[in-house]
């Protein structure tokens, strides 16, 4: 019940915290082996939104003649942070599934695994931002002084995605269907984000819709600060908490209640 839950999320904390050096070394683990044997490397963090950005750019903008001057900066706005948010779902369905032995033999907090997912791909998406404003060299886009203000976005989106893997991490030991569904939910979501596209261009009916989508907000936020010269908007920044609070709440609560459940289906 709901008094259970509240005396199991304070001790869940402290215990959490008091092995918070474990976090940080599966972190430093997780950043170390990914993509190592690769030729490329670490480089495939900002590759593959740069390879996407040009295709749809020369479709969309070449072919086409749509989207306008700086529509490949547009288009990274909303690219980097998608790929931070879709690599963080995609990898946080498995973080459980097939750790029997991890998780049965070391006496660790368990949202460390899809925590530590998130935080790596949000160094990555760090890494991202830096790379747009090296784009940002070669069009005329305006550097401004409320760049600092990304973190705004950048924070609401880590405490969006966290509720979010932590359900999908457990959902995922109980439905292994869903590391399947999640490619056809990514390929859904990527149309339904207005990353191609500015929300002003969907029909004033349809938008509320587009609102339920929790990178909305986020990818207007990032374009707003470092496309338009602006500020977050208040209706942004409410809608994004809203969805962090609501996707942490759920996230932590069925965390902590099915965390002992795991080990017979993992």
């Amino acid at each position: 019940d709901i008094f259970m839950i509240k005396e199991a999320i304070i001790p869940y904390f402290l215990f959490s915290f008091e092995r918070k050096l474990l976090l940080g070394e599966i972190i430093r683990s997780k950043i170390l082996v990914s993509d190592r044997d690769l030729v490329f490397g670490y480089l495939w963090w900002v590759l593959d939104p740069v390879f996407l950005m040009i295709i749809y750019w020369f479709l969309i903008n070449i072919i086409f003649g749509r989207g306008g001057e700086n529509y490949p900066i547009f288009i990274l706005c909303g690219l980097f942070p998608f790929r931070a948010f879709a690599m963080s779902f995609s990898q946080s369905i498995k973080s459980l599934v097939g750790k029997f032995g991890l998780i049965s033999q070391i006496n660790f907090p368990r949202i460390f695994l899809p925590i530590s997912d998130v935080i790596v791909n949000h160094i990555k998406l760090i890494a991202g931002l830096i790379i747009i404003h090296c784009f940002m060299l070669f069009f005329p886009v305006t550097y401004n002084f409320h760049i600092y203000l990304i973190l705004i976005p950048f924070i609401l989106q880590i405490l969006i995605v966290t509720g979010l893997s932590m359900i999908v991490s457990i959902v995922g030991v109980f439905f292994r269907d869903l590391a399947r569904l999640s490619q056809f939910i990514i390929r859904i979501l990527i149309y339904l984000s207005p990353i191609l596209y500015s929300i002003d261009k969907v029909p004033e009916k349809y938008q509320m819709i587009f609102y339920f989508n929790p990178l909305t907000p986020i990818i207007i936020m990032y374009r707003n600060i470092i496309l338009y010269n602006g500020v977050p908007e208040l209706k942004y920044i409410s809608i994004a908490s809203l969805h962090a609070t609501v996707f942490l709440l759920l996230g932590f609560v069925l965390f902590i209640t099915q965390e002992k459940k795991i080990l017979k289906y993992i």
